[in-house]
């Protein structure tokens, strides 16, 4: 069949049992009306075809079909099968190592089997993968969704309840859950997430974008990398819907970050004014487009804002916040207003700092002080200028009101941001420093001082303000005449804001040692410019923190190794009162370094980046501080021989568990134990090298109770040494892993747990679970360890006593002697053959033949050098120990064993040549 054709039959077709060489299926389509297809009943049937049928079945062998599978009911496929093509059914089942190049859409059920590779979209009702599948493509369930462990999916995931499995899975996509989502350890979504009710797993479930739910509990390092927003959001509580059990906390880098959703406009804007304004020029003021109903955070996508009265229209960029004017020539009260594109859900919000009140109401007159401060830096003398001025006949411009002459003004000082503070404001006119405030410790007073100030032929006085604090600050000028002074009834006022910034950050105390990845704890203080304490700094209304950045990699140098690890630090530092108040910083590696500090904002303190030349901060830097591994684990791994790593485990043995079924290995036995140096996190830490020997420690190893971790075992000899060895014949005693074995943070030792005992003998001690503990001491007495109460960070297994078990055995000494050999435990009662072992093995070199009596010679008995490996604990019948025939005239008899083995005892089988015990013996029988 080929081409175009269509084979067509009322009821079942069944290729199955066609032989792929009888099997001529090119083209065309095939359609079983009201019945089943079926094939695959022999292997490598291939079948070039469209199938329709009431259910389709490829079954028994794998099979390849290229063309599209439609069914209204049941499509199962057998292991190891190809569909070149798309599938649509009622129901779908694919066994394990299948493909599908096309797609699955099925009415109802979809279940995967392990290892299976689909290419295109699935969807289904409930839809259920085993371990390891390979999905690129979309996901949608209309019931639920199920993915394995080891898993990897490309596209995006939609289902009412999703369930990822642990350990290794990866969807890159996003995933959308209305009731509920749950992510298993060591799961990822390499995306975005929107779920009713979310879950992370215990362990380092991950979610590297953003999530918008219901309510999120995070596991014990659970992330979301991005910002979680809630659905029901509140400004004033961002993280209401999320149950933090990750171990960091809230904003901290690795914990959770909480905010708005992606906005379509700005919640509201926000107008900063002075309250004031000349008729006779335009009066400057700040918008603000805020993301959020407290102005916590910015809307920074753009907008087009014209302010009234008499504005012009201005642009806010990606920074959220523009300057704008105003103007109105004739005196009164104007109540500034807003038009913008995009529109706002929130009404307009102003901030008068006159008063520090929310009125939007600015007070134009003819007549009126300018004042023009200059942002600084704190506690350095900075010269601004007040101006008195007056409109012109055509109200179009200002002209000198005071020209040559000396005027009492009155200076207060105000706080906008921080809204308070504890010093004052210290001003110089004519005469000496004058404290705007009660005395000169006190905070700022409404009343003010009495400034004396020269006015110029321009009608401009020039002060000098000082201010050892920082943060935004008004100033506000006030004139009243008198008669004295010939202008009575003239009253003006004026004002402006400033911003003063710290001049660098103090001296800076680590402790040294430190974790990688772990938040380390700083000591810091903003400093103004003769080394004081700026108090305010920390505490404004969005917070500014100092930002950590690495300095130097001082150990390793490039000297010790050609690529040291110099990740980025990561967080900031949360300032309160000047000083740190916590810290969030971090360093993923290991390593001697020193930490630069500098202000986060990188429009500089409160935004003046643009007016104070001396900004950014200059940086601080710390002192070298030392950072080890934060833990280890220990793994099991095979490193070469087949008997390097511990055996899988099953009835009737059952072994501590290693998150599969368990693994055991005989006492004595060399098997590949890795240990990693880690960050918190779960990095690998790199630096930890035999290269960079100033980040080792030396690692002690230990076998220890698996079952409560607090027991050392084994028990140590009477000499108080360990009974870890290196595995080898000599079984010399190890107590860890020497520095020079790690490389890139990982060292794979091979050690052996050795039950007290002679070598060689069989050792009768009950099956004994332990766990690998790797721990380290550094000076000081800070211990780094693969213990920990949260996660299984150390290998498991179970030692078991061993022994070969020899037979004995009899016959002519004109035949050889083929013995029959297993290998055993100690079950805790009695010696058992271990079914589970097709592993062990022995050499000639292994055996041991002694005390030949009579005429046999013990080195003429020795077999060819071969391999004697047991399947299921026993030497299968065709590879038996074979002792050779000693010859016509050799009677004796032997002591066998296998005594040289380097992990295994031995018992010893007596065979006897020559000797015949009573009664007829057939020595050989040859059946045809």
């Amino acid at each position: 069949m080929r081409g175009t054709a269509t084979l067509t039959a009322k009821g079942d077709i069944n290729v199955s049992d066609n032989p792929p060489s009888s099997l001529k299926i090119s083209g065309g389509t095939i359609i079983a009306n009201g019945g089943t297809f079926i094939a695959g009943g022999q292997n490598g049937q291939n079948i070039v075809a469209n199938i329709i049928a009431s259910s389709i079945k490829l079954g028994g062998s794998p099979i390849s079909v290229t063309g599209n599978l439609n069914t209204t009911g049941a499509v199962t496929i057998s292991a190891r099968s190809t569909v070149n093509g798309a599938i649509q059914g009622g129901s779908v089942a694919i066994e394990a190592d299948s493909k599908v190049t096309n797609g699955i859409s099925s009415t109802g059920p979809i279940n995967l089997a392990s290892r299976v590779n689909v290419t295109g979209a699935i969807t289904g009702t409930t839809i259920v993968t085993a371990s390891a599948v390979v999905i690129d493509g979309s996901i949608t369930a209309s019931t639920s969704l199920l993915i394995e462990s080891a898993s990897k999916v490309t596209g995006n995931l939609t289902a009412p309840s999703i369930q990822l499995k642990s350990t290794d899975l990866v969807v890159t996509g996003d995933v959308k859950a209305s009731q509920t989502l749950v992510v298993e350890n060591k799961a990822t979504i390499k995306g975005n997430v929107e779920g009713g009710n979310v879950t992370l797993g215990n362990s380092d479930a991950t979610i590297t974008g953003n999530a918008l739910v219901d309510h999120i509990t995070l596991g014990y390092h659970g992330r979301v990398q991005q910002t979680i927003t809630c659905k029901a959001y509140t400004p004033s509580n961002p993280c209401s819907c999320v149950t933090n059990n990750s171990g960091w906390a809230f904003n901290e880098p690795m914990g959770p970050k909480c905010g708005p959703g992606t906005q379509a406009g700005p919640h509201h804007f926000q107008i900063d004014h002075s309250g004031t304004a000349l008729t006779c020029t335009p009066q400057t003021v700040t918008v603000t487009a805020c993301a959020d109903a407290a102005c916590s955070a910015k809307y920074t996508n753009g907008a087009n804002v014209t302010v009234s009265p008499g504005g012009t229209a201005t642009q806010i960029g990606s920074s959220g916040v523009a300057t704008a004017s105003v103007r109105q020539y004739t005196a009164g009260t104007a109540t500034l207003s807003l038009t913008s594109v995009t529109g706002t859900t929130g009404a307009l919000v102003c901030k008068r700092s006159s008063d520090n009140s929310n009125s939007c109401d600015m007070a134009f007159a003819a007549t009126g002080l300018i004042v023009t401060p200059v942002n600084h830096v704190s506690a350095k003398q900075q010269a601004f200028g007040i101006s008195a001025v007056q409109a012109s006949g055509d109200q179009q411009a200002c002209v000198p009101l005071f020209a040559n002459k000396n005027k009492d003004l009155t200076l207060t000082c105000g706080y906008s941001n921080p809204a308070s503070g504890s010093l004052p404001v210290f001003v110089k006119g004519t005469g000496g420093f004058i404290a705007l405030a009660a005395d000169n410790s006190s905070a700022c007073s409404a009343l003010g001082k009495t400034v004396n100030l020269a006015f110029n032929g321009q009608g401009v006085a020039t002060a000098t303000m000082s201010y050892a604090d920082v943060g935004q600050l008004n100033l506000k000028a006030t004139y009243a005449g008198s008669a004295t002074t010939g202008d009575a009834g003239l009253s003006m006022t004026g004002s402006g804001s400033v911003i003063v910034v710290p001049a660098k950050f103090g001296p800076v105390t680590i402790a040294t040692l430190q974790r990688a990845g772990a938040p380390v704890t700083v000591s810091m203080s903003a400093l103004n410019n003769v080394d004081q304490l700026t108090p305010n700094f920390g505490n404004e209304k969005i917070a500014e923190t100092a930002l950590p950045t690495l300095a130097s990699l001082v150990r390793p140098t490039a000297i010790e190794m050609s690529k040291p690890a110099k990740p980025d630090i990561q967080g900031g530092l949360v300032f309160q009162n000047g000083n740190v108040a916590s810290s969030d910083m971090s360093w993923p590696e290991v390593g001697t370094i020193t930490i630069a500090f500098k202000l986060a904002n990188r429009n500089g303190y409160l935004d003046a980046n643009a007016t104070v030349p001396d900004l950014p901060l200059a940086s601080s830097v710390s002192k070298a501080v030392q950072f080890i591994p934060h833990h280890f684990i220990t793994e099991l791994i095979r490193t070469g021989a087949a008997d390097s790593i511990a055996t899988p485990c099953a009835a009737p043995l059952t072994c501590a568990d290693d998150g599969e079924k368990g693994r055991y290995a005989y006492s004595g036995q060399a098997i590949g134990v890795r240990v990693t140096a880690r960050a918190l996190g779960e990095t690998t830490t790199q630096n930890y090298d035999e290269l960079n020997p100033s980040a080792l420690a030396p690692v002690l190893l230990e076998g220890w109770d698996a079952a409560t971790g607090t027991i050392s075992f084994p028990p140590s000899t009477p000499d108080g040494s360990s009974r870890l060895t290196d595995g080898k014949k000599e079984q010399n005693t190890v107590t860890g892993v020497a520095p020079a074995k790690f490389t890139l943070g990982v060292a794979s030792p091979m050690v052996a747990y050795r039950f007290p005992g002679k070598a060689g003998v069989p050792v009768k001690v009950a099956p004994t679970d332990v766990r690998w503990r790797a721990s380290s001491t550094y000076p000081g007495g800070t211990v780094v360890s693969s213990k920990s109460a949260l996660i299984q960070n150390e290998a498991r297994m179970t030692v078991l006593s061993g022994q070969w078990q020899v037979a004995h055995g009899y016959g002519s000494e004109l035949l050889p002697v083929r013995l029959a050999v297993q290998v055993q435990y100690w079950n805790g009662k009695k010696w058992t053959t271990n079914l589970l072992d097709s592993i062990s093995a022995f050499y000639k070199s292994h055996v041991v033949l002694a005390n030949c009596k009579k005429t046999l010679d013990c080195a003429a008995l020795v077999a060819d050098d071969r391999t004697y490996a047991v399947v299921q604990g026993a030497l299968p019948q065709f590879n038996r120990l074979t002792l050779l025939a000693p010859g016509a005239g050799k009677a004796g008899s032997v002591d066998v064993s296998v005594g040289n083995h380097p992990y295994q005892g031995s018992t010893v089988g007596v065979v006897v040549f020559g000797i015949l015990r009573s009664g007829p013996v057939i020595y050989l029988r040859e059946m045809y």
